[in-house]
């Protein structure tokens, strides 16, 4: 169950990253109130759903998985160590908040009164999450699962 948890939690780690990447120039394209805001709702509900999928995934690797299991047998060894600490601490704790962010962030640029104004508020808080998720993707990892590491 963990290595099938792992891989789908690498591979879904691409979909969220272009979702949110197409959301951010959506946004950044409709800026002027030309476009319709419908488009950009649309890649940003993937976005935010695909983001909601990998919090799932994440915990149930957090429940599973032999590495975190070994971390949280030993506190004070885990905080000390800045690699694990990332893992057991850092990760998670980032990657909720861009969940939070994304997730209110979908709700802000709906309720707003014009399509500009759902543009610009889709544009921050894309790009908020993005930078969130961007500090909390585990670099040291292979790119794609199974290459590698």
């Amino acid at each position: 169950m963990y290595p099938a948890l792992l891989h789908t939690h690498n591979l879904l780690r691409w979909v969220v990253l272009l979702a949110g990447v197409i959301t951010l120039v959506q946004a950044f394209r409709g800026l002027d109130g030309s476009r319709p805001y419908a488009g950009t709702r649309k890649v940003g509900l993937i976005f935010t759903s695909g983001l909601h999928l990998q919090l799932l995934l994440g915990l149930g690797l957090f429940v599973v998985s032999p590495f975190i299991q070994a971390a949280m047998a030993n506190m004070k060894a885990t905080m000390a160590d800045r690699a694990v600490r990332f893992f057991v601490a850092e990760h998670p704790t980032l990657m909720v908040v861009a969940v939070v962010v994304a997730t209110i962030g979908s709700i802000v640029a709906k309720n707003a009164p014009n399509d500009a104004s759902r543009h610009r508020k889709a544009l921050v808080f894309t790009a908020v999450t993005l930078l969130l998720i961007l500090a909390g993707i585990p670099w040291q990892r292979p790119m794609m699962p199974g290459m590698g590491g």
